[in-house]
């Protein structure tokens, strides 16, 4: 397991947050399965940047959100550069606008957390988690988060691939993969 899965994966049990990061990126949606894969084969070429995304990735930028940490001295934001049509039906579209002013204050670290340990590793993280700020807590969602090249050249930019389902309670979906990944069940 990446280090930044396990470090997140911790913090998630310690917060009691209904979260868990799966660094092996071993995708149960189809759809992120092929994702990952066309990642991969696009990502030997070298790295990704957001400005030159390749086309193979685009049909799936409805399903997509593109955030870009920023730093001004000490304080780290993120920011919503894009949100896709399909992602924002759920989350709401908060394209130009940054997480701290959108996304309740008691869901706020996940996100930084999620987002900054896919930004501190080098591949494809997965992620599951309920659907916690947008009305919709029956929801969870299972997201492919990888670092892209920012017009800088530095990776300051995470892109999420998500999809959503329903029917299904979080804890059993968490068990399953708290098993799968060797994590136990949290106390």
């Amino acid at each position: 397991m990446i280090l930044g899965a396990a470090s997140y994966n911790n913090t998630a049990r310690d917060n009691g947050w209904a979260a868990i990061c799966d660094g092996t990126a071993n995708f149960d949606h189809p759809d992120l399965r092929r994702f990952l894969a066309l990642w991969r084969r696009t990502r030997a070429q070298g790295p990704l940047a957001w400005s030159n995304l390749p086309p193979l990735l685009k049909p799936y930028l409805p399903d997509a959100a593109v955030y870009q940490r920023t730093s001004s001295g000490e304080e780290r934001r993120w920011r919503v550069v894009r949100m896709g049509s399909h992602f924002a039906q759920i989350m709401g579209n908060l394209s130009g606008k940054f997480l701290d002013e959108v996304i309740p204050a008691g869901t706020l670290p996940r996100w930084y957390a999620a987002l900054d340990a896919t930004l501190g590793g080098d591949g494809p993280l997965r992620f599951l988690a309920r659907v916690d700020n947008s009305g919709m807590p029956f929801l969870t969602g299972e997201y492919f988060t990888a670092p892209l090249i920012g017009e800088d050249g530095s990776a300051s930019l995470v892109l999420s691939v998500g999809r959503f389902t329903g029917g299904r309670r979080w804890d059993e979906i968490a068990d399953e993969a708290r098993l799968a990944l060797g994590l136990g069940r949290p106390a």
